[in-house]
């Protein structure tokens, strides 16, 4: 046996006689004694695990047999992916109009700005037949709806979706359809009807909560647009699987993230509307009191992510769907252009075009992306993070940007693995942490991120020793840590984990 390539291993925050160890390749994590930590680094013999663990182990890929290739296997099923003739995917932009007036958008881009196109029947007639004559060997057809504003071509929506959830029905093909909305028209009627026509997973965005918001994401006739949204989603929740809520942030409106989780935790919609931090669009190159460096919002995402019950492979969801890695897929603006990248649309770079008759022209940009494979690039082959990120965003390469898993610092991963390590253990527990709140108890929050002061710190480091509940409680008396014996027990089994491998 060896170690996996891709184990990231560091000490048991709350007991450094035990570590964390999560695997970017399996998605799995545990908890190991120091000694079955060094094990699973270096498969040394000599440290006398017993074979039972060995295969634990194995099972959870933390150690791989000899033989085992783990980059090339990421290579192929990358490949597989990226090839995979029984997935055709399609993003639609039937307009590059927007009704809202925001800072910062793709928007405020010189062709996106004078093209008031909506996509004519002429040209949706065009995507259909193409998509029609292109389904042999088709399993799944996943149509994503991208803009501009794609509600204000509602009708294109109506009729070419229709269209090609009929036709999938009929050749008894899998269809999946997705939105990207800024959810001012995403009224209870749209997305009652948005449903029937199988859109059931949107992304929208916010940019701060109440006041921020409607300074920077305004309508075009000047009027707020917060309540409009919160309300729409609201009545809108019980027809959709999945929100993904990107809430754009900087320094100083970062409690407003906050803010708006506990809003959808009034509501009681937190369980399909799943809110994250937005990437701004420029990082500050130096630390200052209002922009965050990369790795400073990094920190911060992964934080907020896992308050949001959000694990390491799915931490920073991607803002668009990215047809880059995907060959069978491809985006279609209302005037029939294609393109590679969500980036590139308007006055962006194309990659063909769609011809009258339903045919496809593809160009040179179109096989410069099929070409790509991140898997083989020198700076991911021998990083950790590579089954995580894939070798990140194609855009964000092009453009010159860093990697974000290398912008995350090792402390801010070690503190992000223990902490995820600690929510798991919490559900096997079958509790949400501790029942008191009163002056002097432990918030749950700050205990799991390590997030708390010297004389709370002082107490889990003495607390480390302690294996009787009575001596935990005595310890907590001394210290005038207000614990109820229910919390008492659970300190104990979090501090003294019983059950090791989760």
């Amino acid at each position: 046996m060896k170690p996996s390539r891709y184990n990231f291993v560091y000490p048991y925050q709350f007991n450094k006689d035990y570590s964390v160890v999560y695997n970017a390749f399996h998605n799995t994590v545990g908890i190991v004694t120091a000694r079955e930590a060094e094990y699973i680094k270096s498969c040394e013999r000599s440290l006398g695990i017993h074979y039972t663990k060995i295969n634990d182990f194995s099972k959870k890929g933390f150690v791989v047999d000899e033989n085992i290739d783990e980059l090339s296997t990421l290579k192929v099923e990358y490949l597989k992916s990226k090839f995979d003739s029984q997935l055709l995917s399609l993003v639609i932009v039937p307009t590059y109009q927007c009704n809202l007036n925001c800072a910062e958008c793709l928007g405020k881009l010189s062709y996106s700005v004078v093209d008031n196109t909506i996509m004519s029947e002429s040209v949706q007639d065009r995507i259909y037949h193409w998509i029609s004559r292109n389904l042999y060997g088709i399993e799944k057809m996943e149509i994503c709806w991208h803009g501009g504003e794609p509600l204000l071509a509602l009708n294109v929506v109506r009729r070419l979706g229709g269209m090609l959830k009929k036709l999938a029905e009929d050749r008894n093909i899998e269809f999946v359809s997705m939105m990207s909305t800024n959810g001012y028209l995403f009224t209870e009627s749209v997305a009652r009807e948005l449903k029937q026509l199988g859109v059931t997973r949107y992304k929208m965005s916010m940019d701060g909560y109440k006041e921020k918001h409607d300074s920077k994401k305004p309508h075009k006739d000047g009027s707020a647009t917060y309540e409009t949204i919160i309300e729409n989603i609201e009545k809108g929740v019980d027809y959709v699987d999945e929100i993904d809520l990107r809430i754009n942030v900087d320094k100083e409106n970062l409690k407003d993230a906050f803010d708006i989780a506990k809003t959808l935790e009034e509501k009681r919609i937190r369980g399909k509307v799943i809110p994250r931090l937005g990437t701004p669009q420029k990082f500050a190159e130096q630390k200052n009191e209002v922009h965050f460096t990369k790795e400073e919002f990094f920190c911060e995402a992964i934080y907020y992510s896992l308050r949001q019950g959000i694990g390491p492979r799915d931490f920073l969801k991607k803002d668009c769907f990215c047809q880059i890695n995907q060959l069978n897929g491809i985006i279609v603006d209302g005037h029939g252009t294609l393109f590679k990248c969500v980036s590139d649309t308007g006055d962006g770079q194309s990659c063909g075009k769609l011809n009258k008759d339903g045919s496809i022209t593809f160009h040179k940009n179109f096989y410069a992306y099929g070409v790509e494979n991140p898997t083989e690039f020198a700076l991911c082959e021998n990083c950790s993070f590579l089954p995580i990120c894939i070798g990140e965003c194609a855009y964000d390469r092009k453009a010159g940007n860093p990697c974000t898993f290398a912008s995350i610092e090792e402390e801010c991963w070690a503190q992000f693995l223990n902490a995820y390590v600690l929510k798991r253990l919490l559900n096997r527990l079958k509790t949400q942490g501790f029942s008191s709140d009163r002056e002097n108890s432990i918030s749950i929050d700050e205990f799991i991120m390590g997030r708390y002061d010297e004389k709370i710190n002082q107490f889990i480091c003495n607390a480390a020793s302690t294996y009787m509940l009575g001596d935990l409680s005595a310890l907590a008396e001394k210290n005038n840590i207000n614990l109820s014996d229910d919390d008492a027990t659970l300190l104990l089994q979090l501090i003294q984990p019983t059950e090791l491998v989760i």
